[in-house]
């Protein structure tokens, strides 16, 4: 199998859960495993990512494909960062199997190009990729998250399976990924997008899908890009959304 799937939880209805582009499943979604208590939880590891066969470049199409075939008969579908971009893919691709869609920080950037502190980070990474050394792991990644304005640490050496990731990563466009929309926004399952209010650029690329999804844009501040990671708070938002999505389509408990 190219990707992988670890389960938690068995309740009546499922959420998927797909990572971004510096982590795997269970590492990047942790601090929503008690959610299992009540739903059924699908957490995705991509291809290339976590104990997966490696990959020559990262294929968001074909991570969206993967997504669809593990929407079985459907379900939720909540993606972070790149799989935030995942995730609308896919959605756009099989709105019938969607029951709601929440994603967190996504790069949508082309999206939002036309707005100065979005424009600003996109010409960063471009410029970034256009330098650097992609052979150079440890440099690469830390000109990634400068680029991206993050200032996070970055352990070195780095972690063999963090290594991985960025071996992925040098062959990612973020700047340049597309997302379906215009499908998206004509579908009727609920629609939910969070940010963690740290940055300017994906402050305002969540103002921006929020406006043309028509749906509210949540604000969760304290676990910076990896929203998710707040716990308890996003948990919440998310039950909230599932449920709301239920009495939408006139289910009952």
């Amino acid at each position: 199998m190219k990707y992988s799937v670890e389960r938690w939880g068995s309740g009546a209805e499922r959420i998927i859960f797909v990572h971004g582009s510096l982590g795997y499943g269970a590492a990047a979604f942790g601090e929503q495993q008690p959610l299992g208590d009540r739903f059924t939880l699908d957490v995705v590891t991509r291809r290339g990512y976590g104990d997966n066969p490696p990959i020559g470049a990262v294929d968001v199409l074909a991570d969206a494909h993967d997504v669809i075939e593990i929407l079985g008969e459907g379900a939720h579908l909540v993606g972070t960062s790149m799989g935030g971009i995942v995730a609308m893919n896919a959605a756009g691709l099989r709105p019938d199997l969607i029951r709601s869609l929440t994603v967190i920080e996504p790069p949508a950037f082309a999206l939002a190009a036309d707005l100065p502190e979005v424009r600003r980070v996109s010409d960063a990474m471009r410029r970034h990729w256009r330098t650097a050394d992609p052979s150079d792991l440890h440099a690469f990644v830390s000109g990634f998250v400068e680029a991206l304005e993050v200032g996070i640490p970055i352990p070195k050496p780095l972690p063999a399976p963090m290594a991985a990731t960025v071996r992925n990563l040098v062959t990612e466009r973020p700047w340049k990924v597309d997302v379906p929309i215009g499908a998206i926004d004509d579908a009727s399952y609920p629609k939910l997008v969070v940010v963690g209010g740290w940055s300017k650029a994906f402050d305002a690329i969540g103002r921006r899908l929020a406006d043309l999804l028509e749906t509210d844009l949540h604000v969760l501040t304290g676990a910076g890009h990896a929203v998710q990671k707040v716990g308890q708070p996003f948990n919440d938002l998310l039950v909230r959304h599932v449920e709301n999505s239920r009495e939408a389509e006139g289910v009952t408990a």
